[in-house]
């Protein structure tokens, strides 16, 4: 499953890095609090051994969403990431596990935790982490987390996650007050207007201004409905980074009593602010019809010309990669279209300010606990007391290496190599993000800016961060049937009482 890593890339890069630590000057390190400045240089520690990265292949995901083509190569962006962190531990050797597309990946995820046929060091998502940390599947990285070294930088500068991250990034790498992942991309939540069909339901200039609003957005759809568009929007709404912010839109909270020191955490989704975003919701786009009972993952490129409006985030625009490049031809029948991004639309405050409010998952990499989730390979057999403690050691050691691995994503020219030249991932960091050099994906002239806004909660982690894995799962689904009812059964006036069901089960079983 490994590839043989590819030595024409690793010449490139050493000769770049080489040349990027001779010509790098002191600037562009105000994040970091600490600098060895005027001491004497200091050394990478000396680390040795073979671990193995687990993530998806952006490539494969974009170039062959489907799963049609069983033979790819590694993710080259991955490779470059792991080349960097070869440059300051070159007795490291870095095995890659990255032939999976996006939804391969993390459909299989825990399956392939379970079984042990997973790297050391593995991409997650943050609405996962609590459910990784309960299983004891992933490791505390907190304290060498604090004050990594910047070897990269002449002024060897330290590094923290609380300043290196952006909040919403960091926030959701946290559990119980411990780091368990270092972010490295994250997927906002974006829209895709079908120029084609706005234009033909009578919206001259449908391109919105950036604080553009959900009555907007209404407005929209109800004059595509209005022109013959049998389902004007595609959007996710059983998906908490959609329906979590118009829950927390009106100035409600699904959460309250919360007190980190005793854990007294209450559900509260009869906030009577929480009902009105809710409501509002369900009565604008659900029971109008204007949104599809299809979710973006079931959706294929081609279908996409049907849809007026599309709200999606960064892994879907990957998947439709080639269907958002094809150059919409005149003079013959094609599934190209025109289009252009739009960022997620707010809700507007009475001073007129337009509060995004945009649902936001962070991916990072996270350090599987060996000790507790065994390798595939690991014998059954009866071991002597001097092979337990070689096994250990190995363990250990084996730790050791995944966490700097996956710290080394909080260096600027890792996690620059790690996004991509070409876009598919977002940057998490700060430094990175600010660079913008991404932005001409995955079309060029597109207002691909829209990926830059980090919003400053991430909804899906929120929600599981105060409460188990299973609780957090049942809210989710139960919400959705909710919704789900309410669209159905016209006789139901309002959802408070269906609220109040969802909300007393959980509290009581908290």
């Amino acid at each position: 499953m490994f590839k043989k890593l590819r030595n024409a890339l690793i010449l490139v890069l050493v000769v770049v890095m080489t040349v990027s630590l001779i010509g790098c000057s002191g600037s562009g390190s105000g994040n970091n609090d600490d600098s060895n400045s005027g001491q004497t240089k200091p050394v990478p520690e000396d680390l040795a051994g073979t671990i193995t990265i687990s993530a998806y292949n952006a490539e494969y995901t974009a170039n062959d969403p489907y799963g049609e083509d069983e033979n790819n190569d590694n993710d080259n962006d991955l490779f470059m990431f792991t080349q960097a962190f070869a440059q300051q531990y070159p007795s490291v050797d870095v095995q890659l596990d990255a032939t999976l597309g996006y939804d391969e990946y993390f459909e299989t995820l825990d399956a392939r935790i379970e079984s042990g046929n997973i790297g050391d060091v593995i991409l997650i998502s943050s609405d996962k982490l609590p459910e990784y940390v309960e299983k004891g599947w992933i490791v505390d990285i907190s304290n060498e987390a604090n004050g990594v070294t910047d070897f990269t930088d002449p002024q060897y500068n330290k590094l923290y996650p609380s300043k290196v991250y952006m909040q919403a990034a960091y926030d959701a790498s946290v559990y119980d007050g411990r780091l368990y992942m270092c972010p490295v991309e994250y997927l906002n939540q974006v829209v895709i207007l079908n120029l084609d069909l706005l234009k033909a339901a009578g919206i001259e200039n449908p391109v919105p201004a950036d604080d553009w609003t959900w009555e907007d957005l209404r407005g929209y759809a109800e004059a595509l409905k209005n022109s013959g568009v049998e389902t004007p929007m595609l959007m996710n709404y059983n998906d908490y980074s959609i329906w979590g912010s118009f829950a927390q839109s009106f100035g409600g909270s699904i959460y309250n009593d919360v007190n980190f020191a005793d854990k007294t955490v209450e559900l509260n989704l009869t906030d009577p602010n929480v009902i009105e975003g809710l409501v509002y919701f369900a009565e604008n786009f659900l029971r109008t019809g204007y949104v599809s009972d299809k979710t973006t993952k079931e959706v294929k490129g081609e279908d996409l010309s049907k849809y007026g409006i599309i709200v999606a985030d960064h892994s879907d625009i990957v998947k439709w990669q080639k269907t958002l490049e094809t150059v919409k031809a005149d003079d013959a029948e094609s599934t190209a279209f025109d289009w252009e991004f739009a960022h997620f639309p707010g809700f507007a405050a009475e001073d007129g300010t337009v509060c995004k409010n945009i649902g936001v998952k962070t991916l990072g990499f996270a350090v599987i606990n060996r000790e507790v989730v065994k390798s595939i390979d690991s014998s059954a057999i009866d071991k002597t007391e001097d092979e337990i403690k070689e096994e250990q050691a190995e363990i250990a050691n084996t730790i050791k290496l995944a966490k700097s691995l996956a710290l080394y994503a909080m260096v600027k020219d890792a996690a620059v190599a790690y996004a991509g030249e070409t876009g598919y991932k977002v940057p998490a960091i700060k430094n990175a993000n600010d660079m913008k050099f991404w932005r001409e994906y995955p079309a060029s002239g597109k207002n691909t800016s829209v990926f830059s806004l980090y919003a400053e909660n991430d909804y899906p982690a929120i929600l599981t961060s105060f409460m188990s894995w299973n609780a957090s799962k049942e809210v989710k689904d139960a919400v959705a049937k909710v919704f789900e009812s309410y669209v159905e059964e016209q006789s139901i006036a309002r959802i408070d009482e269906l609220l109040q069901e969802i909300q007393d089960a959980a509290n009581a079983n908290d």
